[in-house]
């Protein structure tokens, strides 16, 4: 076994970046991931727990427990990230592989992941990180059969942004990559996780893989084979928000998540604010010792509404409390009206006015970005497939992989609704105007000639366009609440 030492240097972008990603990953995962995040110190990104002055490191801990206790996450992050994954993922991912490569289809990273679930895992990452990366693992035949070796795929094993450590690109290619792996190591009777470093390189024109455990090499170098010869390239493909280069892009949801930190931070000092001035305070003031005033009121003081006291001429009783400015909670909704303009993906009161051409420039703003996610992840993982066909040997002509990237807004209101069916019964618009309506609405996906087929074969009297209109109009009367 070759023991080289080797240290690979983590990218000076990797380490900025990676209180950014942190931040992100605990707003989505809501209040125990942000708590988690806020109780550490997690670098100069970090907004952390008020101090408090005490010696006792008890009491400062419970201190902080209660404050961040009372405090309530309202999850921006997480239900923008749900949302816009949702949007992505809500129709079927388009494939098309030769033959050889159906069973991807069904078992894309050799953990029996479909594509359509490995498309939506890489989605989710770079919504979140920006950034993510597939190793295009060539199939080992070593000491297998002609049999295995017709069966054998490749496998995608899928990286994260924190997973992808450092890369090399010289002459505009792909020399080195470093990832950071897990694995399990068996010790005095137990498992334990441990972490390697999987070095893919590029040297003399030839691809080849190396394992470090503590900077120090594990087994031989590997030189992975494709009918007999080595590979002239690194077959990982970076995924990214901007484009599928390595370099590093911009987070789309950490300004988002950053602004829900600090919103659950003004409400965890509301709340506290609340706790310990927010109830009056009883103040006597008597000349009267405490023998005296326990003789008067032996069952002690009865601060209540009805509470009957017994003081001597000249006592008095004032109830102390902070008045209510609002700034904490003003600010807080200021916050909110930020991550909104963010691109929060909130119920919003519709009581406020607001032109057409601001409506769509909001959602055209909120989904042009989704696209351009989309359209990366479908490059790089077509990009996969197309290794994947050169491996095993298969022409990769007419290979495709694409997810969705045609995302309906749904803005029609309920008058808008009932005006559409008012005019189909009025005869006020042809049908082939209200069939494009119903497209662009979201209602149907069909062509001309297919619905007028429907209407043909129909006969209870209603045409599917009513149907549609009228089945839109009992929903938006009867909206489904969220909690249900």
């Amino acid at each position: 076994m070759n023991t080289n030492n080797q240290k690979f240097k983590a990218d000076d972008l990797y380490i900025d970046s990676l209180p950014v990603w942190a931040q992100i990953r605990a707003a989505i995962l809501g209040k125990p991931g942000v708590v988690r995040l806020l109780t550490a110190d997690q670098g100069y990104f970090s907004i952390i727990a008020p101090s408090y002055r005490s010696s006792n490191s008890t009491e400062l801990t419970k201190r902080k427990f209660d404050y961040f206790s009372r405090g309530r996450f309202t999850n921006f992050t997480g239900t923008t990230h749900d949302t816009y994954l949702g949007m992505i993922g809500e129709k079927a991912i388009e494939v098309e592989l030769p033959d050889r490569l159906e069973e991807l289809k069904n078992n894309a990273d050799g953990t029996n992941s479909t594509m359509q679930d490995f498309a939506n895992a890489i989605t989710s990452e770079v919504l979140i990180t920006a950034r993510s990366g597939v190793l295009v693992d060539p199939p080992t035949l070593a000491g297998g059969t002609l049999a295995d070796a017709n069966q054998a795929l490749p496998k995608w094993i899928p990286y994260t942004a924190e997973n992808i450590k450092s890369y090399v690109v010289d002459k505009d290619v792909l020399v080195q990559v470093c990832l950071c792996e897990t694995y399990y190591q068996y010790e005095n009777g137990e498992y334990e996780l441990a972490s390697q470093e999987r070095v893919l390189n590029l040297r003399d024109g030839v691809y080849t893989v190396t394992v470090y455990r503590d900077g120090v090499q594990s087994g031989e170098i590997i030189i992975p084979l494709v009918n007999g010869r080595a590979l002239d390239f690194i077959p990982f493909q970076f995924i990214g928000s901007e484009n599928n280069n390595p370099s590093y892009d911009r987070p789309v949801m950490f300004d988002l998540a950053h602004q829900n930190l600090g919103h659950f931070m003004l409400d965890c000092d509301n709340r506290d604010n609340l706790h310990y001035h927010g109830q009056g305070m009883t103040n006597v003031y008597s000349n009267m010792g405490d023998e005296a005033f326990t003789e008067l009121n032996p069952e002690g003081m009865d601060v209540g509404a009805k509470g009957k006291n017994m003081f001597e001429q000249g006592d008095r009783v004032e109830i102390l409390q902070i008045e209510a400015t609002g700034a904490i909670a003003s600010e807080m909704l200021r916050d909110e009206q930020r991550m909104i303009m963010l691109g929060a993906q909130v119920v919003q009161d519709k009581s406020s006015s607001k032109t057409l051409g601001g409506e769509v420039m909001e959602k055209n703003a909120a989904t042009s970005q989704l696209k351009r996610i989309a359209s990366n992840v479908s490059a790089g993982l077509t990009q996969c497939a197309i290794w994947s066909a050169d491996i095993m040997g298969v022409s990769s002509d007419d290979i495709l992989i694409k997810v969705n990237d045609k995302f309906v807004t749904e803005s029609m209101t309920f008058q808008d609704v009932l005006a559409m069916f008012q005019m189909v019964q009025g005869g006020a618009a042809s049908l082939n105007e209200l069939q494009e309506v119903k497209r662009k609405a979201n209602y149907t996906d069909k062509t001309n000639a297919e619905l007028e087929d429907d209407l043909t074969n129909e006969s209870d009297g209603m045409s599917e366009t009513e149907a549609a209109l009228l089945l839109r109009i009992e929903q938006l009367e009867n909206p489904v609440s969220v909690d249900e």
